[in-house]
Protein backbone atom coordinates (compact mmCIF):
# COMPACT_ATOMS: atom_id res chain seq x y z
CA UNK A 1 0.00 0.00 0.00
CA UNK A 2 1.52 3.11 -1.36
CA UNK A 3 0.23 5.20 1.40
CA UNK A 4 2.67 8.65 0.93
CA UNK A 5 1.77 8.62 -2.52
CA UNK A 6 -2.53 8.73 -1.14
CA UNK A 7 -1.29 11.63 1.13
CA UNK A 8 -2.84 15.60 0.07
CA UNK A 9 -2.92 18.89 1.18
CA UNK A 10 -6.13 20.66 0.90
CA UNK A 11 -5.23 23.74 -0.41
CA UNK A 12 -6.69 26.19 2.18
CA UNK A 13 -4.50 24.48 4.24
CA UNK A 14 -1.74 26.29 3.50
CA UNK A 15 -3.99 29.50 4.77
CA UNK A 16 -3.44 27.99 8.60
CA UNK A 17 0.00 27.54 7.76
CA UNK A 18 0.05 31.07 6.80
CA UNK A 19 -1.95 31.89 9.92
CA UNK A 20 0.12 29.84 12.72
CA UNK A 21 3.43 31.74 10.95
CA UNK A 22 1.96 35.18 11.59
CA UNK A 23 0.87 35.01 14.93
CA UNK A 24 3.73 33.03 16.34
CA UNK A 25 2.31 29.70 17.01
CA UNK A 26 3.80 28.00 13.97
CA UNK A 27 5.54 25.14 16.35
CA UNK A 28 2.27 24.54 18.27
CA UNK A 29 -0.04 23.99 15.42
CA UNK A 30 2.75 22.08 13.42
CA UNK A 31 2.21 19.79 16.64
CA UNK A 32 -2.14 19.59 15.93
CA UNK A 33 -1.60 18.60 12.75
CA UNK A 34 0.65 16.02 12.97
CA UNK A 35 -1.42 14.24 15.62
CA UNK A 36 -3.81 14.06 13.72
CA UNK A 37 -2.01 12.82 10.46
CA UNK A 38 -1.17 9.72 13.49
CA UNK A 39 -4.45 9.71 13.90
CA UNK A 40 -5.57 8.94 10.21
CA UNK A 41 -3.38 6.46 10.09
CA UNK A 42 -4.63 4.98 12.91
CA UNK A 43 -7.52 4.34 10.98
CA UNK A 44 -6.04 3.10 7.47
CA UNK A 45 -3.74 1.08 9.21
CA UNK A 46 -6.79 -0.78 10.44
CA UNK A 47 -8.80 -0.36 7.62
CA UNK A 48 -5.66 -1.90 5.72
CA UNK A 49 -5.29 -4.86 8.12
CA UNK A 50 -9.43 -5.94 6.81
CA UNK A 51 -8.27 -5.77 3.25
CA UNK A 52 -10.52 -2.28 2.72
CA UNK A 53 -9.75 -0.18 -0.41
CA UNK A 54 -8.30 2.93 0.84
CA UNK A 55 -8.09 6.27 -1.45
CA UNK A 56 -5.94 9.03 0.27
CA UNK A 57 -5.14 10.68 3.39
CA UNK A 58 -6.31 14.34 3.47
CA UNK A 59 -5.44 17.12 6.13
CA UNK A 60 -7.73 20.52 6.31
CA UNK A 61 -7.80 23.19 8.30
CA UNK A 62 -10.35 21.94 10.96
CA UNK A 63 -9.06 18.38 10.94
CA UNK A 64 -8.34 15.13 8.85
CA UNK A 65 -9.88 12.62 6.98
CA UNK A 66 -9.25 9.15 5.29
CA UNK A 67 -10.94 8.55 2.29
CA UNK A 68 -11.70 4.84 2.04
CA UNK A 69 -14.74 3.12 -0.57
CA UNK A 70 -15.87 0.38 2.43
CA UNK A 71 -18.28 2.43 4.46
CA UNK A 72 -21.39 0.88 4.45
CA UNK A 73 -20.31 -2.21 2.75
CA UNK A 74 -18.64 -4.19 5.07
CA UNK A 75 -19.58 -5.80 8.43
CA UNK A 76 -20.61 -3.45 11.58
CA UNK A 77 -17.59 -4.78 13.49
CA UNK A 78 -15.08 -3.62 11.18
CA UNK A 79 -16.62 -0.52 10.75
CA UNK A 80 -16.16 0.25 14.55
CA UNK A 81 -12.83 -1.30 14.88
CA UNK A 82 -11.57 1.31 12.11
CA UNK A 83 -13.33 3.86 13.77
CA UNK A 84 -12.26 3.74 17.24
CA UNK A 85 -8.60 2.74 16.22
CA UNK A 86 -7.90 6.62 15.28
CA UNK A 87 -8.68 7.68 18.82
CA UNK A 88 -6.35 4.76 19.96
CA UNK A 89 -3.70 5.85 18.77
CA UNK A 90 -3.54 8.82 20.52
CA UNK A 91 -4.08 6.81 23.91
CA UNK A 92 0.03 5.80 23.09
CA UNK A 93 1.25 9.27 22.09
CA UNK A 94 0.17 10.73 25.70
CA UNK A 95 1.73 7.77 27.34
CA UNK A 96 5.15 9.10 25.12
CA UNK A 97 5.06 12.76 26.40
CA UNK A 98 5.01 11.09 29.46
CA UNK A 99 7.90 8.85 29.13
CA UNK A 100 9.93 12.14 26.98
CA UNK A 101 8.73 14.72 30.29
CA UNK A 102 10.28 11.30 32.92
CA UNK A 103 13.51 11.09 31.05
CA UNK A 104 14.02 14.48 30.96
CA UNK A 105 13.69 14.95 26.89
CA UNK A 106 10.50 17.64 27.21
CA UNK A 107 9.77 20.24 29.47
CA UNK A 108 6.55 20.29 31.83
CA UNK A 109 4.98 22.82 29.49
CA UNK A 110 5.52 21.06 26.29
CA UNK A 111 4.21 18.09 27.64
CA UNK A 112 1.09 19.41 29.16
CA UNK A 113 0.39 21.08 25.94
CA UNK A 114 0.73 17.98 23.91
CA UNK A 115 -1.53 15.77 26.30
CA UNK A 116 -3.90 18.39 26.08
CA UNK A 117 -3.93 18.41 22.21
CA UNK A 118 -3.84 14.47 22.17
CA UNK A 119 -6.96 14.48 24.66
CA UNK A 120 -8.94 17.01 22.82
CA UNK A 121 -8.16 15.62 19.32
CA UNK A 122 -9.72 12.08 20.25
CA UNK A 123 -12.38 13.06 22.54
CA UNK A 124 -13.96 15.54 19.87
CA UNK A 125 -13.29 13.00 17.53
CA UNK A 126 -15.60 10.42 19.85
CA UNK A 127 -18.69 12.77 19.79
CA UNK A 128 -21.37 11.24 18.00
CA UNK A 129 -21.44 13.09 14.90
CA UNK A 130 -20.97 12.07 11.38
CA UNK A 131 -18.68 11.57 10.28
CA UNK A 132 -16.08 12.12 13.37
CA UNK A 133 -15.18 8.69 14.52
CA UNK A 134 -18.51 8.73 17.77
CA UNK A 135 -20.66 9.01 14.50
CA UNK A 136 -19.55 6.39 12.77
CA UNK A 137 -19.82 4.11 15.20
CA UNK A 138 -23.28 5.51 16.27
CA UNK A 139 -24.18 4.30 12.57
CA UNK A 140 -22.67 0.95 13.22
CA UNK A 141 -24.05 0.17 16.50
CA UNK A 142 -27.51 1.02 15.22
CA UNK A 143 -26.99 -1.17 11.61
CA UNK A 144 -27.49 -4.11 14.17
CA UNK A 145 -31.10 -2.73 15.47
CA UNK A 146 -32.63 -0.63 12.84
CA UNK A 147 -33.43 -1.12 8.94
CA UNK A 148 -30.10 0.49 7.41
CA UNK A 149 -32.18 2.98 5.58
CA UNK A 150 -33.48 4.42 9.20
CA UNK A 151 -30.43 3.85 10.54
CA UNK A 152 -28.66 6.29 7.75
CA UNK A 153 -31.29 8.84 8.06
CA UNK A 154 -30.95 8.48 12.04
CA UNK A 155 -27.99 8.96 12.39
CA UNK A 156 -27.51 12.22 10.34
CA UNK A 157 -30.89 13.63 12.08
CA UNK A 158 -28.98 12.74 15.52
CA UNK A 159 -25.71 14.86 14.31
CA UNK A 160 -27.24 17.70 13.02
CA UNK A 161 -29.13 17.93 15.93
CA UNK A 162 -25.61 17.47 17.96
CA UNK A 163 -24.19 19.98 15.47
CA UNK A 164 -26.39 22.83 15.94
CA UNK A 165 -25.99 22.57 19.87
CA UNK A 166 -21.88 23.08 19.29
CA UNK A 167 -22.41 25.84 16.67
CA UNK A 168 -24.07 27.39 19.72
CA UNK A 169 -21.41 26.66 21.99
CA UNK A 170 -18.35 27.61 19.71
CA UNK A 171 -20.18 31.03 19.15
CA UNK A 172 -20.18 31.86 22.50
CA UNK A 173 -16.88 30.43 23.50
CA UNK A 174 -14.42 29.36 20.87
CA UNK A 175 -14.63 30.32 17.01
CA UNK A 176 -12.87 27.67 16.05
CA UNK A 177 -15.15 25.36 17.34
CA UNK A 178 -17.98 27.15 15.69
CA UNK A 179 -16.09 26.95 12.26
CA UNK A 180 -16.08 23.03 13.01
CA UNK A 181 -19.14 22.81 13.77
CA UNK A 182 -20.30 24.67 11.21
CA UNK A 183 -18.31 22.00 8.62
CA UNK A 184 -20.02 19.38 10.20
CA UNK A 185 -23.58 21.03 10.19
CA UNK A 186 -23.20 21.72 6.29
CA UNK A 187 -21.57 18.22 5.72
CA UNK A 188 -24.44 15.87 7.50
CA UNK A 189 -26.76 18.72 5.65
CA UNK A 190 -25.71 17.39 2.11
CA UNK A 191 -25.69 13.61 3.62
CA UNK A 192 -29.15 13.80 4.61
CA UNK A 193 -30.05 14.92 1.09
CA UNK A 194 -28.21 12.21 -0.64
CA UNK A 195 -28.70 9.56 2.01
CA UNK A 196 -31.00 7.34 -0.82
CA UNK A 197 -28.13 7.02 -2.85
CA UNK A 198 -26.18 6.05 -0.01
CA UNK A 199 -28.67 3.27 0.92
CA UNK A 200 -28.65 2.21 -2.81
CA UNK A 201 -25.28 1.54 -3.05
CA UNK A 202 -25.04 -0.55 0.18
CA UNK A 203 -28.05 -2.63 -1.70
CA UNK A 204 -26.24 -2.84 -4.70
CA UNK A 205 -22.94 -4.20 -3.08
CA UNK A 206 -25.57 -6.72 -1.63
CA UNK A 207 -27.36 -7.75 -4.64
CA UNK A 208 -23.53 -8.36 -6.55
CA UNK A 209 -22.03 -9.72 -3.82
CA UNK A 210 -23.78 -11.11 -1.26
CA UNK A 211 -23.67 -11.03 2.83
CA UNK A 212 -19.86 -12.57 3.07
CA UNK A 213 -19.39 -13.03 6.84
CA UNK A 214 -21.67 -14.53 9.71
CA UNK A 215 -24.98 -12.85 10.58
CA UNK A 216 -28.60 -13.89 11.93
CA UNK A 217 -31.34 -14.75 9.65
CA UNK A 218 -34.45 -11.63 9.94
CA UNK A 219 -37.48 -13.44 8.54
CA UNK A 220 -39.90 -10.61 7.36
CA UNK A 221 -43.63 -11.51 7.36
CA UNK A 222 -45.12 -10.27 4.06
CA UNK A 223 -48.94 -10.08 3.72
CA UNK A 224 -51.11 -9.29 0.94
CA UNK A 225 -51.83 -6.71 0.03
CA UNK A 226 -48.07 -5.66 -0.10
CA UNK A 227 -46.28 -2.08 -0.92
CA UNK A 228 -43.79 -3.46 -3.09
CA UNK A 229 -42.59 0.66 -3.21
CA UNK A 230 -41.66 0.37 0.09
CA UNK A 231 -40.77 -3.30 0.47
CA UNK A 232 -37.09 -2.56 -0.22
CA UNK A 233 -36.43 0.53 2.61
CA UNK A 234 -36.78 -2.86 4.97
CA UNK A 235 -33.21 -4.35 4.59
CA UNK A 236 -30.88 -4.65 7.60
CA UNK A 237 -27.48 -4.16 7.10
CA UNK A 238 -26.25 -7.41 9.21
CA UNK A 239 -29.17 -9.40 8.59
CA UNK A 240 -29.66 -12.02 5.98
CA UNK A 241 -33.58 -11.91 5.00
CA UNK A 242 -35.89 -14.18 4.16
CA UNK A 243 -39.40 -12.96 3.34
CA UNK A 244 -42.70 -14.81 4.10
CA UNK A 245 -45.62 -14.58 2.04
CA UNK A 246 -49.21 -14.97 3.42
CA UNK A 247 -51.95 -14.18 1.66
CA UNK A 248 -55.00 -11.81 3.15
CA UNK A 249 -56.03 -14.75 5.39
CA UNK A 250 -52.48 -14.94 6.93
CA UNK A 251 -51.83 -18.96 5.12
CA UNK A 252 -48.54 -19.25 4.34
CA UNK A 253 -47.64 -18.97 0.23
CA UNK A 254 -44.19 -19.11 0.43
CA UNK A 255 -40.75 -17.86 0.85
CA UNK A 256 -38.52 -15.48 -1.03
CA UNK A 257 -34.64 -15.31 -0.44
CA UNK A 258 -33.35 -11.92 -0.86
CA UNK A 259 -31.17 -12.94 -3.28
CA UNK A 260 -34.30 -13.13 -5.45
CA UNK A 261 -35.55 -10.08 -4.50
CA UNK A 262 -33.09 -8.34 -5.46
CA UNK A 263 -32.05 -10.00 -8.62
CA UNK A 264 -35.72 -9.24 -9.36
CA UNK A 265 -35.47 -5.30 -8.28
CA UNK A 266 -32.27 -4.30 -9.85
CA UNK A 267 -32.49 -6.26 -13.50
CA UNK A 268 -35.91 -5.39 -13.93
CA UNK A 269 -35.96 -1.89 -12.30
CA UNK A 270 -39.07 -3.23 -10.47
CA UNK A 271 -40.21 -5.69 -8.35
CA UNK A 272 -43.71 -6.30 -10.04
CA UNK A 273 -46.08 -8.98 -8.91
CA UNK A 274 -44.55 -10.27 -5.13
CA UNK A 275 -46.33 -13.91 -5.43
CA UNK A 276 -44.50 -15.08 -8.98
CA UNK A 277 -40.64 -14.76 -6.62
CA UNK A 278 -42.03 -17.52 -4.64
CA UNK A 279 -39.51 -20.39 -4.14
Amino acid sequence: MAIFQRFRLHPTFWLLVVISVWTGHFLEIITLCILVFIHELGHVAAAWSYGWRIQSIELLPIGGVAKTDEWGTVPAKEEIVVALAGPFHHVWMVLFSLLAFHLGWWSEAWTTYFIQGNLFIALFNLVPIYPLDGGRVLQALLSYVLPYRLCITVTYWVSIILTIGLIGWGLSSSFPLFTISLFLLMTNIKHLRSHHLQYLRFLLYRHHNGINHDVPIRRIVLQQPIITSSLMDRWYKESYHVFELKDKSGTLMGFIPEERLLKKYFEDGKIGKIQDLVG
